[in-house]
């Protein structure tokens, strides 16, 4: 599975597991058949720039390459448990980032696809060029945020909208 093994080219310094928990491989697997897989199916192949992330990967990634992360609540770690047994991420379900080949310049239009045609939990867009972060989750709360980058490279939270009137988000894009 690709959103096990997105790690392999991103962080190949990295030597220790990303091996998930049966519970969490349950969770990749749903975020698989009902986001991946349709999204194949009707667009083009969806390329991985982050997915699942097991404790030590998260601990190695939170060492070397920091950068905007927020896994408490990004869902990427998906029902994993820290060194001290707790859930490292509140909300449960999966997550993955993403570009769709041949639409690497118009992730708008993948993304306004996902609001209009597939269940999801969070849907956070960071520009046309860029790759969608994606999450499913037993709320599949439809909440869809653009996240927009300040001169500075600090990004902060633009529009957003839940349920139905997600796919408005991205019209004027």
């Amino acid at each position: 599975m690709d959103v096990i093994n997105w790690y392999l080219t991103k962080h190949s310094d990295y030597q220790g597991s990303n091996t998930p928990s049966s519970a969490s491989l349950m969770q990749l697997e749903v975020l698989e058949q009902n986001i991946l897989t349709p999204i194949h199916n009707s667009l083009g192949t969806p390329r991985l720039t982050y997915g699942f992330t097991s404790h030590p990967l998260l601990r190695h990634i939170l060492k070397h390459s920091p950068g905007d992360m927020a896994p408490d609540i990004d869902q990427h770690a998906s029902m994993e448990v820290n060194s001290r047994g707790n859930r490292i991420c509140k909300r449960d379900g999966a997550a993955c980032d993403f570009y769709v080949e041949g639409f690497e310049q118009r992730m708008h239009e993948v993304a306004k696809f996902i609001c209009k045609n597939l269940e999801f939990d969070r849907l956070y867009f960071y520009g046309v060029d860029k790759p969608l972060h994606i999450s499913i989750g037993p709320d599949n709360s439809r909440y869809a945020l653009i996240r927009k980058t300040r001169s500075d490279g600090v990004r902060v939270n633009g529009r957003s909208a839940k349920g139905a009137a997600t796919p408005t988000l991205f019209d004027d894009l």
